[in-house]
């Protein structure tokens, strides 16, 4: 039986992936909808898999089937998910990795204090 992480925990894991880690400047246009409805289909948690029809990630996101499938594409490529089943036609699982911090992504950024 998995751990539950508190909810800061949580909150914090994404922080981390999308700001600390430097992925939100490497997702482009509408790819952050999906990977949000990604995540929250999971329970917000990393090194978790999520089954998903492409039509719930449609309807979760409101956006075009290309548009979904051209943002999945950009999270595999980034390594942000990972497609585990390849069945055309199928429900799919999606594995939601905890990738290392992206290159180059402190370049740039300091903490002001409060």
């Amino acid at each position: 039986m998995p751990a539950t992480m508190p909810q800061a925990t949580q909150q914090d894991w994404v922080k981390t992936v999308l700001f600390d880690r430097g992925y939100l400047a490497r997702l482009r246009g509408e790819a952050i909808k999906v990977y949000l409805a990604i995540i929250e289909a999971s329970g917000g948690l990393p090194d978790r898999s999520v089954t998903m029809s492409l039509g719930r990630l449609m309807s979760r996101t409101q956006l075009s089937c290309p548009t979904v499938i051209g943002c999945l594409a950009r999270l595999e490529e980034l390594g942000l998910v990972v497609s585990t089943t390849r069945q055309r036609g199928k429900v799919k699982t999606y594995y939601i990795s905890d990738p290392p911090g992206a290159e180059g992504a402190d370049e740039g950024w300091s903490v002001v204090g409060p």
